[in-house]
């Protein structure tokens, strides 16, 4: 049994031409704004980034004082460490490198 035909099909073609061409121009007018719209974002986060960057910039006053503070720690720990090994080496024997032991009977 064959079912009636509601439309012709030179009218059938063209409205499938012009849905798929429609198709069409919707998926390029997505994939232009998608491209555009990603492009905006890593604009705006690589100015964001930049201006952070320039703006936390240390001056030369504030790197001369941080390295001063940072050699000042340096030397601090240097001096406790030597300060150890001597008292360590105090308690040691010199022979043996044992503790002594003070032993009073």
């Amino acid at each position: 049994m064959e079912y009636p035909k509601l439309i012709e099909n030179s009218a059938k073609n063209y409205l499938f031409q012009t849905l798929k061409q429609c198709h069409n121009n919707r998926t390029t007018i997505y994939y232009y704004v998608f491209n555009i719209g990603i492009f905006i974002i890593f604009i705006t986060i690589v100015g964001i980034t930049l201006y952070y960057c320039s703006k936390n910039k240390m001056s030369d006053l504030e790197k001369r004082k941080k390295m001063l503070r940072d050699q000042e720690y340096i030397l601090t720990k240097i001096r406790f460490h030597k300060d150890e090994l001597a008292t360590h080496n105090e308690k040691t024997s010199d022979i043996t490198n044992l503790p002594t032991a003070n032993r009073d009977w």
